[in-house]
């Protein structure tokens, strides 16, 4: 008798940890947050100079003001924090004389190149990883207009409407 009441035990345990490990499972499936960060994104929407414009997986960035502006396309999406990475998408064709000394050619590959991470649905973390250069391995260009506008070392842009 104490054989089967040990077993019952035992079966019953084993069962509700699958079905418990089952439905968290599906709540992490549906529970996805739907988030929408199309708009333009600024750190000061009255007065900024950098600014970030997404529309759907592809994104423009005016990287520095009045010298270089780049179209980039998502990368990946990281659903568990809603961040998504990007990549540069071409070769800029609206550079000023800084843009011009670029090693454009190089810089066209599959690195991040910015990360945008939802703080709340009008706010995000903006990380500017700078280009990825394919021949020398490295990043390049590590600069951008927001850094400029902020004191802080973290870039936080509002959705300015």
């Amino acid at each position: 008798m104490k054989k089967v009441n040990i077993l019952v035990i035992l079966f019953s345990f084993v069962f509700f940890n699958c079905q418990k490990k089952s439905i968290i499972k599906d709540d992490i499936k549906t529970s996805t947050i739907q988030y929408s960060n199309d708009g333009s994104w600024m750190v000061s929407c009255e007065n900024g100079v950098g600014g970030l414009t997404i529309e759907g997986k592809d994104a423009s960035l005016i990287l520095l003001y009045n010298q270089i502006y780049i179209d980039m396309t998502e990368l990946k999406r990281f659903d568990f924090e809603n961040g998504i990475s990007y990549k540069l998408k071409e070769i800029p064709e609206d550079i000023g004389n800084i843009g011009r000394n670029l090693n454009w050619k190089e810089y066209i590959n599959d690195e991040p190149i910015a990360y945008f991470k939802m703080i709340d649905d009008k706010t995000y973390h903006f990380y500017w990883y700078g280009f990825y250069n394919k021949k020398t391995k490295k990043r390049e260009f590590k600069e951008n207009s927001f850094q400029q506008e902020t004191n802080s070392k973290e870039i936080i842009l509002k959705k300015c409407e």
